[in-house]
């Protein structure tokens, strides 16, 4: 799954906290950092591109942004990004042990917030593990 993001500075918006947004192609969010610089993003498309942000991805999310705050229209872009967010066949997170790994995956962009439960069931695992190798010794 792709997604896009945008690094924004726009002195004229003022906001306390994170805001979320339906957007007719992506739910989005706009995230305030120091220094009147805004992280907005980000799109979700089922891509294995890694490349440079696409020109319909920034105007949309701009859009959105400026639907929000019209202070967005005078932001300076600091930054573009896009990557790709690993995901498993059935697009769940999940928690899987193979081959003697454990493999935390599938949050999307979600992540900060579905972290620390994906976190607790891995402890978990693990845990287990060790109360099995200490019984069994």
């Amino acid at each position: 799954m792709r997604g896009e993001m945008l690094l924004v500075e726009a002195p004229d918006v003022s906001l306390a906290r994170p805001v979320r947004l339906l957007h007719p192609r992506f739910p989005c969010y706009i995230v305030p950092r120091d220094g009147n610089v805004f992280m907005i993003g980000a799109t979700m498309v089922e891509r294995d591109d890694p490349g440079p942000v696409t020109a319909r991805a920034a105007m949309e999310l701009l859009s959105a942004a400026y639907a929000l705050h019209p202070g967005f229209a005078e932001a300076r872009i600091l930054e573009l990004g896009a990557g790709l967010r690993p995901a498993f066949a059935d697009n769940l997170p999940a928690v899987i042990r193979r081959d003697g790994r454990l493999h935390v995956n599938g949050m999307y962009r979600h992540g900060f917030l579905m972290a620390p439960v994906l976190a607790r069931q891995a402890a978990d695992l693990i845990q287990s593990d060790i109360r099995e190798d200490t019984h069994a010794h």
